[in-house]
């Protein structure tokens, strides 16, 4: 039993009622002052912590905000993204239109020049075949100058008489 249930024990044999109101009021002095020194032992704790809580609450609201507004300007930033892929986009496809009309024009090309080259090669043919003939035509067209000069010759000479006619 405790100091205080002893007392109020002895107190209640005596039949003395204010010895009794006596004892209960120190038992009731001594559990306050017990209460009190234990209270405050707990506000040595809880009081710091709480204000620790309290901090540590908004710095955890803060950085909920923070990553809201960060994860806010980023889908902000992802629908530029997704513009700008969407004309990346469209120009590829246009981009990929052009490639395959080059690629249809190179084929052409390619065609043109074979069809120049087998061109070429027969003018080069024809060139061979007309300075072949040119050289053979060089050596009547030297014996027909020389026979021009003669004539032109024969024919100064015919000339000279018909000099003296009046006409």
């Amino acid at each position: 039993m405790t100091d205080c249930q002893d007392k109020n024990g002895v107190a209640a044999g005596a039949g003395d009622d204010s010895g009794m109101t006596q004892s209960m009021a120190t038992c009731m002095d001594k559990f306050a002052k017990t209460f009190e020194a234990s209270a405050r032992r707990w506000e040595l704790v809880v009081y710091p912590s709480m204000l620790a809580f309290i901090i540590l609450a908004a710095y955890g609201f803060f950085l909920i905000y923070s990553l809201s507004n960060d994860i806010g300007r980023l889908a902000n930033s992802m629908d530029t993204v997704v513009n700008s892929m969407d004309h990346v986009a469209a120009n590829m496809t246009a981009v990929s239109g052009n490639v395959a009309i080059m690629s249809g024009n190179l084929t052409h090309i390619a065609t043109d020049t074979s069809d120049g080259t087998r061109s070429m090669k027969d003018m080069l043919v024809r060139l061979d075949k007309m300075n072949t003939t040119m050289a053979v035509i060089a050596l009547p067209m030297y014996q027909i100058r020389n026979d021009m000069g003669r004539m032109s010759n024969n024919m100064q000479q015919v000339a000279g008489p018909m000099k003296m006619m009046p006409w």
